[in-house]
């Protein structure tokens, strides 16, 4: 399982995709700043500051579960399809092994990318004006918020990947589940009569409900659902559960997969 973890790294570093996904991010991060910055002087422009740039990011957390399972899609997308899949599994590597594996390489991949992202942007956030509600430690809390989230999304990537041949399923499924449902739950829970209350409070410890209830993020405040010591618990307790069922879904889905 090791040899394979260190030839998907190789791979995955040098293949175009990442490359191209990287220079993409770190290209979006310095074009903004630099419009920001050249504008920042001008008269009635009120986004030339800091705490503007950093609230594009801090506003949407769920961005880093999307940068997450995007990484799945660049890498493995096409296993199945191709036929590499079946191939390391005729060379001795178990089911089980290759999810994780993969897991593990598009964690590692998705870290990269936020370690050489992440300095170019309060780097180049840092050359704007300071005044605002919005600062660098506000979305520096906001990665340990997500880490867990993020890694549960991914998961839940690598499973549809492996588990349809269409990534378009995969991809539709994925949203399904991360965005679509619980906001479905969410209002049943509301139009039940009876149990709504106990339904709407598990809905509550969804992602894409709890984080948005308990954001706010503008030119005039940032209130952050990780603000508090109640609020980043929750960020890390949904997060873990989301790893625990969808990696318990991997092994129950991925064991007996035809291939």
């Amino acid at each position: 399982m090791l040899n394979y973890i260190k030839s998907e790294l190789y791979r995955a570093l040098h293949s175009k995709e990442i490359h191209g996904t990287a220079i993409g991010l770190l290209a979006i991060i310095l074009s903004m700043n630099l419009v920001l910055f050249l504008m920042k002087d001008v008269e009635h422009f009120r986004y030339g500051s800091a705490s503007f740039s950093y609230s594009m990011l801090v506003s949407v957390p769920m961005m880093y579960c999307y940068v997450a399972a995007d990484v799945a899609v660049m890498l493995y997308e096409s296993d199945r399809r191709n036929g590499t899949m079946g191939n390391s599994i005729a060379h001795g590597i178990s089911r089980m092994q290759l999810f994780a594996g993969k897991c593990i390489v598009c964690f590692t991949v998705s870290l990269i990318l936020l370690a050489a992202a992440l300095p170019v942007y309060i780097g180049s956030a840092s050359l704007l004006h300071a005044q605002g509600p919005t600062t660098a430690q506000d979305m520096l809390l906001e990665i340990p918020a997500m880490s867990l989230i993020a890694t549960g999304s991914l998961i839940l990537a690598v499973v549809l990947l492996d588990l349809f041949q269409n990534s378009f399923f995969s991809v539709l499924t994925w949203l399904t589940v991360m965005l679509l449902l619980p906001k479905l739950l969410q209002f049943a829970g509301m139009l039940l009569p009876f149990g709504g209350d106990a339904l709407t409070d598990a809905a509550m410890w969804m992602p894409a409900n709890f984080i948005p209830a308990g954001t706010r993020v503008n030119m005039s405040e940032c209130v952050t659902i990780w603000d508090t010591g109640a609020g980043m618990a929750r960020c890390l307790l949904s997060g873990a559960a989301g790893i625990l069922v969808f990696g318990l879904a991997g092994v129950l889905l991925l064991r007996k997969r035809d291939i």
